[in-house]
């Protein structure tokens, strides 16, 4: 099951559902990048390009190519906190443990 899961994350990561995001800050924060920092403030209108994030060299190793075992094992588990973004306070799962 853990490389059918990872399948699943990588097909998402190389093809995002969902390639366009925005939404208006509900509140001043800063999203940090790997080299800058933006401030942004209340109201104002964000924007964002899933495939930016899910295929970024800095993050993912061989990104522009189909690794199957890419999520499998401790390491990997780490690396869809960069893939499953979601604007909820709940977190969503997309697998599901059954027994």
């Amino acid at each position: 099951m853990p490389l059918m899961k990872s399948v699943v994350y990588e097909s998402l990561r190389i093809e995002p559902p969902v390639a366009l995001q925005y939404g208006k800050a509900k509140k001043d924060l800063v999203i940090e990048s790997h080299d800058a920092a933006f401030r942004v403030k209340e109201g104002e209108m964000l924007f964002g390009y899933q495939p930016f994030a899910t295929k970024d060299p800095k993050i993912f190793e061989r990104a522009e190519e189909f690794v199957a075992d890419r999520f499998v094992g401790d390491e990997g588990e780490k690396l869809l906190k960069h893939v499953l973004w979601q604007n909820r306070k709940k977190e969503t799962k997309i697998f599901r443990s059954e027994g």
